[in-house]
């Protein structure tokens, strides 16, 4: 673990949620809720920065006057309720997309789509396992006969791809190969995510600091995945968490403490101290 030697002139904090800031059973540290308060009095702005959706970023978070949500993976950036950035996927990728895992499954691979409008996410799998597991991602959900016909009536920002199996090694280089105007990323250990060409949390992340005035000296970015690495690459004060991907741990100049260590409160406490009062020194 490493932290800054000196207090650092952080202004804006972003943070992935799954596996970085969520803890071992998907949940926010108890200890973070009265640091969110010290940073908002303290003038630092908290942004999460999650592949999951805006309308269950904002449920997880609640009313915090002047959040921004980075949702999406950097495909919705929203303040106040309100979009300032989207970037919807190029609407001809879509049919092919839903077709190969239409095919693939129907081969005996254990797949599943979620396409992600800015309404709602669309499933065509109704079973109650698969609808449970994404139901913890996208809170505002519809199972539908025909994801790309609903798709026609929503602004669609990604298209999400579960695999059981591992996404990195067969989902990710299959997506891939079909050479579509869209850029592919591996989100998690079971997930790929199709997006618009560029777009990503670490350009999420530039246009809000260019917007805010705020600089990548001033940034502190956390995150354990690959989607992460653009966003760590735009803050000077990056730390990927010590469950983070190989690759992720390489690219951050801090490793903080794993998610089940709240790692995240206690690099943000270590470069910011004059945040310790009774209220945030107890991790759980």
């Amino acid at each position: 673990m490493t932290h800054p030697t000196e207090p650092a002139d952080i202004r804006l904090i972003v943070s992935d949620m799954d596996g970085t800031l969520l803890d071992d059973n998907g949940r926010v540290p108890d200890a973070f809720w009265p640091l969110l308060d010290e940073l908002a009095q303290a003038g630092v702005m908290f942004v999460p920065a999650s592949g999951r959706q805006y309308q269950t970023l904002h449920e997880v978070f609640g009313e915090h006057e002047g959040l921004v949500y980075i949702a999406e993976n950097g495909a919705n950036v929203v303040k106040d309720g309100a979009s300032i950035v989207q970037e919807p996927v190029d609407p001809s990728i879509i049919l092919p997309i839903v077709d190969w895992v239409r095919t693939t499954a129907a081969a005996g691979a254990d797949l599943g789509i979620i396409v992600c409008g800015v309404r709602s996410a669309y499933i065509e799998r109704s079973d109650p396992d698969f609808v449970s597991h994404v139901s913890r991602y996208y809170a505002a959900l519809e199972v539908v006969a025909d994801v790309h016909a609903a798709a026609l009536d929503d602004v669609v920002l990604k298209l999400a791809i579960y695999d059981v199996g591992s996404a990195e090694t067969r989902t990710g280089p299959a997506l891939r190969g079909l050479n579509l105007a869209a850029d592919v990323v591996v989100s998690g250990e079971n997930y790929v995510d199709v997006m618009s060409r560029g777009a990503n949390k670490g350009r999420a992340l530039v246009r809000l600091q260019q917007q805010l005035g705020i600089s990548r000296a001033q940034t502190m970015a956390f995150g354990d995945y690959l989607n992460d690495a653009e966003m760590l690459d735009a803050a000077e004060h990056s730390y990927a968490v010590a469950n983070a991907h190989p690759s992720i741990r390489a690219r951050a100049r801090n490793i903080a403490p794993s998610n089940s260590e709240a790692g995240v409160i206690s690099s943000i406490l270590a470069a910011l101290p004059h945040l310790q009062d009774g209220r945030v020194t107890s991790l759980p």
